[in-house]
């Protein structure tokens, strides 16, 4: 029979272990954290979408690239906070709250109709969870950004009027739980 002592000690233990494991679990799903199956699966189907309205709308296709890195924590952001973001350096980033990810909407067609295929061939896409999200009313904040050709993205800081001035200053507006998120 164990003493007193190490009966204390495996209840304690256990309290412990209980009360780590309810601290992952919360501290694991913020206001706007969800799987990334989910999360991926959202993605594509903002992405079907785009696809499909270029079609009906008898445009060529648009390749989609990754997010960069400042498109995922300005989306982040905006769906914590509830302001608008925008791409302060190209402008091709445009952000709308939805219940379905898979609808068309208005901004969606905006975005993926109105510039040009020629100078804005690629796209992404970045789904959020909205800080007033539930589950029983899901509640979405979408980034589809338009992005230049690769080459122009790459060498488009030398080419600003006063190279590589002012270009990290979208870092100032990213929530501090959004920092760092590359996904």
């Amino acid at each position: 029979m164990p003493s007193r002592t190490i009966r204390r000690f495996i209840r304690s233990a256990a309290v412990a272990a209980l009360a780590i494991s309810a601290y992952a679990q919360t501290a694991q799903l913020g206001p706007n954290a969800w799987d990334a199956n989910s999360k991926r699966e959202a993605e594509d189907a903002v992405a079907k979408e785009i696809d499909s309205v270029r079609a009906s709308a008898k445009r060529p296709a648009l390749a989609r690239v990754s997010p960069s890195i400042m498109d995922v924590q300005l989306v982040c952001t905006a769906a914590l906070t509830g302001h608008k973001e925008g791409d302060p350096i190209f402008g091709g980033l445009e952000t709308y709250q939805t219940n379905d990810p898979s609808a068309e909407t208005a901004t969606l067609k905006q975005v993926t109709l109105e510039l040009p295929k020629k100078k804005w061939p690629r796209y992404s896409v970045v789904v959020e969870r909205s800080a007033n999200s539930t589950p029983e009313g899901p509640a979405y904040l979408v980034g589809v950004a338009r992005r230049p050709s690769a080459l122009t993205e790459f060498f488009a800081p030398l080419m600003f009027d006063v190279p590589f001035k002012g270009m990290n200053e979208w870092k100032k507006r990213i929530a501090s739980e959004c920092r760092n998120r590359k996904d």
